[in-house]
């Protein structure tokens, strides 16, 4: 059985809200590559943090630090984490580990990365 991290992702990358998508764009191609490169960078879970940047989340401000389970990372500086207090996804960007910011970006795996 694998990482229930990670199943809990592969089950979440089925939820479509909040992704935006250009006109004339083929959805279910957009979608589906979205899926395929999130799946391409999964890690094995570990811990990661951030500096919250604006805009900042609902119950976290500016300034303050966020944890969670990074899931998934590419080189590009996209880091996909899941935060288990909130049930939810984030997006924190970087090229440095150790200095990570997250912008507010919050909700499905594809929205996160897609942003």
């Amino acid at each position: 059985m694998g990482d229930p991290l990670l199943t809990k992702l592969e089950v979440a990358l089925g939820d479509t809200s909040g992704v935006f998508i250009s006109a004339g764009v083929d959805v279910h191609a957009y979608l589906s590559g979205l899926a395929a490169d999130i799946r391409a960078h999964t890690c094995i879970p570990f811990p990661l943090t951030a500096t919250v940047m604006p805009p900042g989340f609902p119950d976290v401000a500016v300034g303050n630090a966020i944890s969670g389970q990074c899931i998934a990372h590419n080189s590009s500086g996209y880091w996909l984490v899941y935060r288990p207090e909130q049930d939810q996804f984030y997006c924190f960007w970087g090229t440095d580990q150790s200095n990570l910011g997250a912008h507010g970006v919050f909700g499905s795996p594809l929205y996160c990365w897609s942003a």
